[in-house]
């Protein structure tokens, strides 16, 4: 009976990660020349969030660290991916002067000098000072450490301008790696150009913190603040530099450049951090394909297969999906290595392809997680009613002139969300006041039925694109003797909203506010940091994270800030900040999921006793930086409150009944459709997927032989 659980699981894991498997390498199984470059793009939150000062908060989640299991996977694997090398980017902690973060540094770096497999390493901008005095990154990886790697030539050794090469043997050939340090100066680049001019006959390998850039549209281009320069002075330059490797610029991908021989530059960018839980333990892995003639990328997180099942979230992705993170670029090396190795040649062709081997590897008893819908509402009440509730805005239920509002219908100023605990309603304010400009009563309309599916509400608000002018504001607030102006929440509190940022953000949305209390945080103490920022807001960085800022009643009272991971855009987000005083935090959570960067040391809300507001933010007690996209109900309860009484749960898991009213979203005979349309769904899959000839449905196919059932 447990095999029999066992393949059924292995067969819903095989079904989920289909793309995972069903790769353009997927069917080669011709042996060629090829080895494996490592990549480790910035850890810096790795290092940050496994020290004590944090509360190891990864070991106490998930009982691994990132960092940790990043080298070690690449020590395990290096024979059997032939790994001769591995580089690090930089960044190799968030907080320069934290002795804690470089500790965790260096006990997981210290797991490929154990395991033999050699390195470069070199500073990012986290990792040096601004005054150029010798920095902890010498400190704790010295010249004398990397002479430790066998692969070592010489370290460049100026504070703050840390580089080093290396020479590692592949396949019957010797590669140069270059390690500049983050935004080499001139000196560091005389130094870089004589290590070339001293191995005239090596292909090289430029690695640096900084060199390419990614936009809005995930194209990848030379950063202006270095990269370009980089390339116009040193890397063009240089024929001998055919692959350029760096991370800084939050995204993944490659570009080709064509240098002043004429000849193909590869420049890749690899930086996750803003994935979930600070990169979420991924790395890279660059195949090299020598008979093949390509370059292959390989994005992977050995520490997602690590994680405990229960802990699996939507936001995790063993081999991430996107298209910067894998792909595949021609390279006929001995063509691009002619002018000044004329004598290069592939090595045995006795290799597999590693890249589908990286992957068969990663997915080995990997089984995704089984994402739990939720029950679905079957009315608008079908909510935890919960004690305490301080209050609870729907949208669903705004009127306009005391109608209910409609869908598609303009929320005019002095349209009303009702607030449904105690009275605190919103009303939207006038138009063009407080600094505002080019605001139009049509801004805002009503959008029915457009909700979180978790949410019970019946409707949301819906914000225009201000088009560029940040001063066309538009919002709702409290009325300036609401109850829940005064509010402090010294006891605790449980935050929640529905949110949907519109699919066109961009950067000229950076910073949008979706809720904030009004007033300035200087007028709550004096010598307030950023006395103009307001007690409390939610709002959007520019790299699309979320941003919880508060000015705190106790500990910490000088404002901090909770911060997710890149959120998507076009979907609609539940976002729970629980303030728990039992163990002073401050979290945060995104669809259910845990965020990294959280609180430590801080309860309750301070207020200037000023009104709350929705569709801004707020700077110099005034609104700011308007909102693009919809916001659903919002829910401010007094004390930290479990998952099982937040608003995507429902009344019935409380013994409140919720009783259908009119349509609702499941019927007997929609149920039975849909159960039936997921089987016929899976069975197809699975059919598709067994007729691919791979080592594991081959070996899934074996398993399932063994008891009578053959395909």
């Amino acid at each position: 009976m447990t095999s029999r659980r066992y393949t059924s699981a292995v067969l819903i894991a095989a079904l989920a990660f289909g793309s995972a498997v069903s790769v353009a390498h997927a069917q080669d199984t011709d042996l060629g020349s090829r080895f494996t470059l490592g990549v480790l793009p910035d850890t810096q939150f790795y290092s940050r969030y496994s020290t004590p000062d944090t509360g190891n908060l990864y070991e106490q989640r998930y009982g691994s660290e990132p960092f940790a299991t990043q080298t070690q996977w690449l020590v395990d694997n290096q024979e059997e991916l032939n790994i001769p090398f591995t580089t690090h980017l930089g960044d190799v902690v968030d907080q320069s002067p934290v002795i804690q973060e470089w500790e965790v540094a260096d006990r997981s770096m210290q797991i490929l000098e154990e395991g033999g497999m050699n390195y470069s390493i070199l500073p990012g901008n986290h990792d040096i000072t601004s005054n150029g005095t010798p920095t902890r990154f010498t400190e704790y990886f010295s010249a004398e450490r990397a002479a430790g790697n066998d692969t070592f030539g010489e370290r460049y050794g100026e504070a703050n301008n840390e580089s080093e090469f290396h020479i590692f043997n592949a396949e019957g050939q010797q590669y140069l790696v270059l390690a500049l340090a983050w935004r080499a100066d001139n000196a560091a680049l005389a130094w870089a150009q004589s290590v070339i001019d001293a191995h005239p006959t090596l292909p090289v390998i430029l690695t640096s913190h900084e060199i390419s850039n990614i936009d809005a549209n995930g194209d990848i281009f030379l950063s202006d603040s270095y990269g370009q320069g980089l390339w116009d002075s040193f890397i063009s330059k240089n024929d001998q530099i055919f692959l350029t490797i760096s991370g800084h610029h939050h995204g993944a991908g490659y570009r080709i450049d064509r240098n002043e021989a004429g000849h193909d530059v590869v420049n890749v960018l690899q930086d996750n951090q803003m994935a979930y839980q600070g990169g979420n333990g991924i790395l890279g892995l660059i195949q090299f394909d020598l008979s093949g003639s390509s370059l292959d990328m390989t994005a992977l997180s050995p520490w997602v297969a690590a994680k405990p099942a229960d802990s699996l979230n939507q936001f995790d992705h063993l081999i991430p999906e996107g298209s910067g993170d894998s792909w595949s670029v021609d390279m006929d090396f001995a063509e691009r290595f002619d002018g000044f190795a004329p004598e290069w040649t592939i090595g045995d062709e006795n290799d597999p392809d590693y890249a589908v081997k990286a992957r068969e590897i990663v997915s080995a008893g990997y089984i995704p997680p089984t994402i739990e819908a939720g029950d679905l509402p079957v009315n608008n009440d079908d909510f935890p009613q919960v004690a305490n509730t301080a209050v609870h805005w729907r949208p669903g239920s705004t009127t306009i002139d005391g109608m209910q509002a409609q869908d598609g219908q303009a929320v005019a100023p002095g349209a009303v969300i009702p607030d449904i605990a105690n009275g605190d309603d919103m009303v939207r304010a006038e138009l063009n006041i407080r600094g505002a400009e080019g605001s139009q009563a049509t801004d805002i309309t009503y959008v029915a039925g457009d909700t979180h599916e978790l949410s019970s509400d019946t409707g949301s608000l819906k914000w225009v694109d201000p088009a560029g002018n940040s001063q066309r504001l538009n919002w709702f607030e409290t009325a300036a003797d609401a109850a829940i102006n005064s509010e402090d929440f010294e006891d605790g509190y449980t935050f929640e909203t529905f949110i949907k940022i519109d699919d066109a953000f961009d950067g000229d949305n950076h910073w949008m506010g979706a809720i904030s209390r009004q007033g300035e945080r200087g007028v709550i103490a004096e010598n307030m940091p950023e006395g103009e920022e307001p007690p409390a807001a939610l709002a959007v960085s520019s790299l699309r994270e979320l941003q919880w800022t508060t000015v705190a009643t106790e500990g910490t009272t000088t404002g901090t800030s909770n911060w997710s991971h890149e959120v998507p855009k076009g979907e609609w987000l539940h976002v729970a900040i629980v303030n728990n005083p039992d163990t002073d935090t401050v979290e945060m959570f995104v669809n259910g999921a845990p965020i990294l960067r959280d609180v430590i040391g801080a309860e309750g809300l301070a207020t200037a006793g000023e009104a709350w507001l929705i569709g801004a933010n707020m700077w110099e007690a005034d609104p700011a930086n308007p909102w693009f996209g919809q916001v659903g109900e919002t829910r401010i309860v007094h004390g930290a409150i479990d998952q099982d009484q937040w608003l995507t749960a429902r009344a019935a898991d409380h013994g409140i009944p919720a009783e259908p009213s009119g349509s609702t979203a499941g019927s007997s005979t929609g149920g039975f459709l849909g159960v039936f349309a997921a089987i016929t769904g899976i069975i197809g899959g699975a059919i598709a997927l067994f007729t691919l000839n791979h080592p594991v449905i081959n070996q899934l196919k074996d398993q399932l032989r063994s008891f009578g059932l053959n395909f």
